[in-house]
């Protein structure tokens, strides 16, 4: 649990003093008129009145902790407030009395205080009802804070399983896709179907070699969106297109590992590309995101085989920052915006 502000040190040595004085000319005020606290005011009923507020403020914390050891965790809160609260009372009660009565018949002299002592007793009772109420304040804030924080862990750890599962997943369709093009390739020319193979292994390769890795240079992410391109390009007749602003590769920046390859997919599974309409992937760089963006061209039937991908990105850019992917399309542009992390040097 987050620490309480009655066991802060701050609190524990200030707002004694502060209190206590407030509550002497409080208590002067019951006895007599604005115009004689001049005359009435006593430095000694100063410390005194600091003197039995500091020892009420660290009576009521050593007896809070107390029930906080004891009072098993699923101690209901009514029973808390009734037992803390209870016992604060008579802690004051007594302490208060006792003070008092010392003060009185050793320091002063007096025999007959009975007025005095009421007025002292209600004064800090009602600050023992205070002081709980401050208490459980913070009590109440911080069973809040630890329940939001359980949920932000247990959302983390959702995410973290998801980018793993993204991170490690190899992508069957295009797997297949790219197997049924070497078979045709093979039939054509060995050398080109022997190219296509190292290609293949090389997007594959650094699907494994990133697989630990959250986040990644912007630079590799590029090598294999090009390599992914020059793939698609066997059975494209090389009418797709990847412009990359070279700006970008002048930054320093980081994105989520296997980003790229998720949206050249995407973009390649959504759109028509034919001998007699090319397709132009443009990548360049925009304040705090990349831009990927493509005239729209899309297929009568929509596939959205990577659109679970696209949310598992999504959720890890809200977790490694303030901004997250989004896809945009107006003007017959498509946009796709991708926050990127600046590398420490």
């Amino acid at each position: 649990m987050i620490r309480n502000i009655v066991n802060n040190t701050v609190f524990r040595v200030f707002t004694p003093l502060f209190y206590g004085v407030t509550m002497y000319i409080l208590i002067l005020l019951i006895f007599d008129r604005v115009e004689q606290l001049s005359e009435n005011f006593f430095f000694i009923e100063v410390i005194l009145n600091v003197t039995i507020t500091y020892l009420l403020f660290e009576f009521l914390r050593l007896y809070i902790l107390q029930v906080e050891r004891r009072c098993p965790q699923n101690c209901s809160i009514t029973n808390r407030i009734i037992i803390q609260g209870g016992g604060s009372l008579f802690i004051s009660l007594i302490l208060t009395s006792f003070v008092i009565s010392l003060y009185f018949t050793k320091l002063v002299g007096f025999n007959t205080f009975r007025t005095e002592l009421i007025v002292f007793n209600t004064v800090f009772l009602i600050t023992s009802i205070l002081y709980n109420m401050v208490y459980f304040s913070f009590f109440y804030l911080n069973r809040i804070n630890v329940t939001q924080l359980e949920k932000e862990d247990i959302l983390r750890k959702n995410v973290e399983i998801e980018l793993d599962t993204f991170k490690n997943k190899i992508n069957p369709d295009f797997l297949y896709d790219s197997l049924e093009t070497l078979i045709s390739i093979s039939k054509k020319s060995l050398d080109e179907a022997d190219a296509f193979i190292l290609k293949l292994s090389e997007v594959y390769r650094n699907i494994l070699s990133t697989k630990n890795s959250d986040l990644v240079d912007v630079e590799n992410e590029l090598k294999i969106a090009r390599v992914l391109v020059e793939l698609y390009n066997y059975k494209l007749n090389n009418k797709l297109y990847l412009n990359i602003n070279e700006e970008i590769l002048k930054k320093g920046i980081s994105i989520v590992s296997g980003t790229f390859v998720v949206v050249v997919e995407d973009i390649v599974n959504r759109s028509i590309i034919s001998e007699i309409q090319d397709l132009k992937i443009n990548c360049s760089i925009d304040n705090d995101f990349i831009i990927i963006s493509h005239s729209v061209q899309n297929k009568l039937i929509q596939v959205f085989s990577k659109q679970t991908e696209i949310n598992h990105l999504q959720k890890a850019y809200r977790y490694y920052g303030k901004n997250s992917l989004s896809v945009h399309e107006d003007d017959h542009i498509r946009t796709y915006h991708i926050p990127f992390f600046k590398q420490e040097n």
